[in-house]
């Protein structure tokens, strides 16, 4: 659960605040909806995708799926998620492209136990910072091309696929990807992709 300090809500609540230019760093989108999902606030990356139709929408005031059983699963998420204090996650479909969005939706408390709002993240499948190989490079000390093949791993890259684009054997690629997972310190490809999302969070 995430707690706020205020417990005043109002629409724009985050506008003239650094919490705004904060929020526009990070590399999902963000947004605060009511118990019946009236957007509260939002990220430009979030509103982008409400304000073009690309899977969420506003119908009526209120956030919206592309599909009516989408629609009606995200506002039963939502209402969870403000009047009981469940958190949830969905996918939603695109009819723009193939890569659907994925949504983390948590309540908002105000700290005296009560739920005043959802806060929901949004991110599409597969998508990363454009600067996430410089970033785990300098993070982890790997080498440009641990690097570069760690960065298309958490795409969701196949390593044969990897291994075909970057001219090199499967073999090679199974060492380099040893040896980056010896430098996170994990032991496995799920656990090293789980660190090197969980980092990518600016742009």
């Amino acid at each position: 659960m995430i707690e706020v300090v205020d417990s005043a809500v109002e629409r724009g609540v985050f506008e003239g605040h650094i919490a705004n230019a904060v929020l526009n760093l990070v590399n999902f989108g963000v947004i605060v909806v009511d118990g019946q999902g009236c957007t509260y606030a939002a990220n430009d990356l979030a509103w982008g995708y409400v304000a073009r139709g690309d899977g969420l929408a506003e119908k009526s005031g209120l956030l919206a799926a592309e599909s009516e059983s989408e629609t009606e699963a995200l506002r039963s998420r939502i209402a969870g998620a403000v009047h009981q204090g469940r958190s949830g996650a969905m996918q939603i479909h695109r009819s723009r492209t193939a890569k659907p969005l994925v949504l983390l939706i948590e309540p908002l408390s105000a700290g005296d136990g009560a739920f005043r709002c959802a806060l929901i993240t949004v991110r599409e499948v597969g998508r990363t910072s454009p600067r996430l190989a410089e970033r785990a490079r300098m993070m982890f000390s790997f080498s440009p091309a641990e690097a570069e093949i760690v960065s298309r791993v958490a795409q969701g890259r196949e390593p044969a696929e990897i291994a075909a684009e970057r001219h090199v054997s499967i073999n090679t690629l199974r060492v380099q990807m040893a040896s980056a997972m010896i430098k996170v310190g994990v032991h496995r490809q799920a656990e090293l992709v789980s660190v090197i999302s969980s980092a990518d969070i600016l742009e």
